[in-house]
C-alpha cells in the first residue's frame, strides 16, 4: 500500500480540519510502501504478544512506559511477520470521559483497508476510538 493511501486512511480517523492539519505536521512516514497484515496474522501475533512477551515486561514510569510498549510491539511485529503495516499512534486518552493525558498505542493496517488499534500494555485490539471505558484520540503516527 503506497504511503499516500496510508496517509488518507489514517487521516480519516482524525476529527476536525485543524486536527487533520496538525496530524500531518506531527506525523512521520518513513517508508514509501507499507505491507498490510491479515486479521488472522494480527490475531495470532496478539496471542503471542499476550502469552509470551507481556509476562516478561513491567511498566516503569518514564523508563518503560506507553511509548516503549508501543515501540517494542511495532518492532517485534515487523521482525516476526516481515510486514511493516504497523505504527505507533500518539494522542490523548480519556477514561469515562475524563482526560487523563497523552498516550502511545499501536495501529495496524489490515488487508481489507481497515485499521485495527492495539493497546500494547494489555494486548487488547479495538476498532474506532473506544476500548471499554477508554477513548483514544489520535493526533499523530510514527510509521
Amino acid at each position: 500500500m503506497h504511503v499516500v493511501e496510508v496517509m488518507a486512511l489514517l487521516q480519516a480517523k482524525v476529527k476536525g480540519w485543524i486536527n487533520k492539519l496538525f496530524f500531518f505536521l506531527r506525523s512521520w512516514f518513513f517508508d514509501v510502501e507499507y505491507t498490510p497484515l491479515t486479521y488472522l496474522e494480527l490475531k495470532e501475533f496478539l496471542e503471542y504478544w499476550v502469552s509470551e512477551v507481556l509476562p516478561e515486561l513491567a511498566y516503569a514510569s518514564e523508563k518503560f512506559d506507553c511509548d516503549d510498549f508501543a515501540g517494542l510491539f511495532k518492532y517485534m511485529l515487523i521482525k516476526r511477520l516481515g510486514k511493516n503495516g504497523v505504527f505507533r499512534a500518539i494522542g490523548k486518552v480519556y477514561y469515562k470521559g475524563e482526560f487523563l493525558g497523552y498516550h502511545a498505542w499501536n495501529g495496524v493496517i489490515l488487508e481489507d483497508g481497515s485499521v485495527a488499534f492495539v493497546e500494547p500494555q494489555t494486548g487488547d485490539m479495538f476498532f474506532g476510538r473506544y476500548l471499554y471505558d477508554w477513548r483514544y484520540e489520535l493526533q499523530a503516527v510514527l510509521m
